[in-house]
């Protein structure tokens, strides 16, 4: 226990102030669309789904200008970009599917990105915007698709078992053909995080694995419940 609160003592400052910066936003969108009735179909929606890709743009942009690019650590190959950017399918999908995507995946990984970090707090400004903004977006989407009513299927949750286990594995063959570490499928991330506290690498992923798993589980029995759903007209 005193390991666990170590972690949550740990976080650099500016990842907290960062992170409760982040949720206000968040909070602030959610009430505007489920309380006030702010609507996508009032306000175009396009500016919320081609936002993961300008803020993946401004990153890589940035980062080339800045000449701290790799593609060790620049690539959107991280599973929360990546499921960020996915966000863009709404214009080619059907929403339900993506919403039961998003609803799993990305409260996941945004709760899992806010919870402990791999962030130090000394990074460049683009960096920031990259982390916390893929972040706060998924957490968006995903509350968002509750709210709204969403209420997830056994199907949703198997296909982002599924989905999630595939992607892992394409990430996985990736780093070992340009030997890299996204996703950290071959060794534990730095910062202030739960990993630190986990066995070594493969140990340790098949932990993570398996948390992630137990945690989609639980959204999907959060989901399930029956409350009033909050539908926007």
């Amino acid at each position: 226990m005193n390991k666990i609160i170590s972690v949550f003592i740990e976080l650099p400052q500016a990842h907290v102030i960062a992170t409760c910066l982040t949720l206000c936003i968040v909070s602030l969108l959610l009430y505007l669309q489920c309380i006030k009735k702010w609507s996508f179909k009032k306000v175009s929606p396009y500016p919320f789904l081609f936002l993961p890709l300008s803020i993946e743009l401004v990153y890589q942009i940035s980062a080339l200008i800045d000449g701290t690019w790799s593609y060790k650590t620049s690539l959107p190959l991280e599973f929360s970009y990546i499921t960020s950017l996915s966000a863009f399918a709404y214009l080619f999908c059907n929403h339900n599917k993506i919403n039961g995507w998003l609803y799993f995946a990305g409260i996941w990984s945004s709760t899992a990105a806010f919870i402990n970090t791999i962030m130090f707090g000394t990074e460049a400004w683009y960096i920031f915007l990259r982390y916390y903004g893929h972040h706060g977006i998924l957490l968006f989407f995903g509350l968002r698709s509750l709210f709204w009513g969403f209420r997830p299927r056994s199907s949703d949750y198997l296909r982002s078992i599924l989905l999630t286990t595939f992607i892992l594995i394409i990430v996985h063959l990736i780093n070992s053909i340009i030997a890299t570490n996204y996703m950290f499928t071959y060794s534990r991330p730095n910062g202030s995080n739960f990993s630190q506290l986990m066995p070594e690498w493969p140990d340790y992923l098949i932990l993570i694995l398996s948390l992630g798993v137990f945690y989609y589980t639980v959204l999907y029995f959060i989901g399930r419940k029956k409350t009033k759903s909050l539908k926007v007209k």
